[in-house]
Formats: C-alpha cells, structure tokens, sequence
C-alpha cells in the first residue's frame, strides 16, 4: 500500500538533456551499466524521441527504427516495459511487441486516440499535462491557476476514460513538471499533489536532474542530490511512482521514505 514505485528512464535518443547517446547500442559498457542499475526498477519506460525544451519531433520511421534496435537485445524482459511517445502507430507497434504501458507526453492523444488504444490492448496509460510543445513549451508559460488548470485537464480525460468504460485503475496523472512550467508552477504542483488525490488514480512524477533543480547553474549530471531530495519529498506528499535516471540510488531512498510513510 505504501510502496512507491520507480520507473527507469531509458532513452534511446542522441539528444536527451541528460542521458542522449548516439553510440547507446555499440557501447555495451552504457548498456551493462543501465541495466545493472535497472535491477530495482519496476517499470523500464522506453523513450526513443527527446521531449527537452526545444526539440523537434522525429518522423513515426525513425521512432519505429530505434524501438526495434532496442527490440532487437532483449533488455530488460521481467520488467514491465512502457513506451514513451504520444504517435498511436509507435505506441500501437510497442503493445502488439512486448509492451503493456503508455507515457503519453500528450496527454492522450489526438481525440484521445491513445486511450482508446489502452483500452483496446488493456494497457495503463500515463496522461501527462504539457502546454504546448517541447519546441516552445518554456517560452513564458502562463497559467489562470495551475492547480485548477491541471485538474480540469485531468477531469476532461477521466471523463473520456469513463465514457469507454476504460477503468481508472489503469489511469496513471502526470502534471508534466518542467513541461510548460516555471520554476514556481513546478514548486507549487509538488506542494500541492494532494489536490490530484480525488480522482483516485496513481500519480506519477518525473522530476529527475531537470534544470528547476539547478543550483548556480549547475549541469543536470551534478544534479543527483536534488533529484533524490525532491524525489523524497514527492513520494511523502503523494506520489505513487518517480521517474528517475537513477534506479539504485532511488530505491535506497525510498526504502526510508516508504518507511515513514508506514506509520501514517
């Protein structure tokens, strides 16, 4: 009941803002390295297109071509396997290879299409809150009220998700930190992760090495301390699954956190 869950980040990107490597699947050190770490994760969230602020998107074609790369080495394979791409043809390929989880940057999709393929493969499905693109998504992001503006959000999708009697135990929210947020928006969405509690669904939060954790304009690989601190905190205040780069780190952490939170 109060065991927090940890998905892996695994980018198979050149251009990630932390982890990108183009040479991912020649270096078998790289490799070897993650997939020791990975051995405390839940969940290995597959990611083949970067979402930094500022990135284009790729064609379906070369999304599809670095899936299969990663297809191609069976990394991981008792861990349950989520695919990181808002394209229906990417998710739909990954749920007929091997796949059972959505992390849709998002939203849902266009018409939600992508919970309707949820639905129909009996998938969970991550809804993550994002204004705009990753292109011009940290150019002056405003909000009415975020907390307000991101329930909204997340009701208009459960609604959709209750009209296809798509259950919500397979519904996962993501307010998107970093994802059209100032510093402050993303201080007040983790202070404020119990206002996502009444739709009874998990909350997932995806805070690791991102740049409203810097310090003196420190670079996200001397971001660890604050990603484990901040990581700490949003599991004690309600969040049921952290996306982090480091798995064995996060587990040590939330050993103690998962502890504490025993006795409430």
């Amino acid at each position: 009941m109060n065991k927090t869950s940890i998905m892996g980040i695994l980018n198979i990107t050149p251009d990630s803002f932390y982890d990108g490597n183009k040479k991912i699947f020649e270096n078998h050190n790289i490799l070897n390295k993650k997939n020791m770490d990975f051995e405390f994760a839940d969940i290995i969230d597959v990611g083949c297109e970067s979402s930094r602020p500022g990135s284009l998107p790729i064609t379906v074609i070369e999304e599809l071509n670095r899936i299969k790369l990663f297809k191609s080495i069976g990394f991981a394979n008792d861990k349950i396997k989520s695919i990181d791409s808002y394209k229906s043809e990417v998710i739909e390929y990954c749920l007929n290879n091997g796949f059972n989880m959505i992390n849709d940057i998002s939203g849902g999709g266009e018409n939600f299409i992508n919970i309707d393929l949820a639905k129909k493969y009996s998938a969970s499905i991550v809804l993550m809150h994002m204004k705009g693109s990753p292109y011009k998504m940290q150019i002056k992001p405003k909000y009415n009220n975020i907390i307000d503006d991101l329930n909204d959000f997340f009701n208009e999708r459960i609604k959709y998700s209750e009209s296809i009697n798509f259950s919500k135990k397979n519904i996962i929210l993501d307010p998107g930190i970093g994802f059209g947020k100032t510093i402050q928006h993303n201080d007040q969405i983790l202070l404020n992760l119990h206002e996502f509690k009444h739709f009874n669904c998990k909350i997932l939060i995806g805070i690791s090495r991102k740049s409203f954790l810097a310090i003196d304009l420190d670079k996200p690989s001397d971001r660890l301390e604050q990603s484990l601190a901040v990581g700490a905190l949003s599991a004690f205040f309600g969040a049921d699954i952290l996306r982090v780069h480091d798995v064995t780190k996060t587990y040590k952490m939330l050993k103690i956190i998962d502890r504490l939170k025993s006795y409430g």
